[in-house]
């Protein structure tokens, strides 16, 4: 009930927010930044450092879901795909406002058209070029769209022959 109480809360997720490592890293501290800014927000709607904890509490999430992707990515480049689509999918539903949401969904259904699951990777491909035209996947990402299409249709046809 202090007057200064949420500067205090403020600060202590600052004191882990401070210590948080690379996203290659133990990710302890970072998980413990956002345990105190999320308290904040519970306590302290009013306070005027709301703005300040809510652009903290994204860079936290991001720095988790940094991590999560950069494991991700390693499995997808070592050609474990189940393990990088776990971990894509991952990101997507722990952190759906991750801010580099256009790279989860270009490796998500790139990892998901290595393993043959067309139908699952063309709405993803699809979602991207339409959410994030002025993403670097966006060439890459319509012509996988286009082979997909093509690929499914084929695969429906070949169906209705039999």
């Amino acid at each position: 009930t202090h007057a200064r109480a949420a500067y205090a809360q403020y600060q202590l997720g600052m004191v882990f927010y401070h210590q948080m490592r690379r996203p290659e890293r133990d990710q302890s501290e970072t998980r413990e930044a956002l345990l105190e800014f999320e308290t904040f927000i519970q306590r302290y709607t009013d306070s005027n450092l709301i703005g300040e904890v809510r652009t903290r509490i994204r860079e936290c999430r991001d720095r988790l879901s940094d991590s999560n992707f950069m494991v991700a990515s390693f499995y997808s480049r070592n050609k474990w795909h189940p393990g990088a689509i776990n971990r894509f999918r991952s990101i997507l539903d722990v952190d759906p406002g991750y801010t580099r949401r256009a790279a989860v969904y270009y490796h998500l259904a790139d990892a998901l058209q290595a393993t043959g699951e067309a139908a699952e990777a063309l709405p993803l491909f699809e979602r991207l070029v339409e959410e994030f035209p002025d993403t670097e996947h966006l060439e890459s990402a319509t012509e996988s769209i286009a082979a997909l299409k093509s690929k499914l249709t084929l695969q429906n046809q070949d169906e209705q022959d039999r």
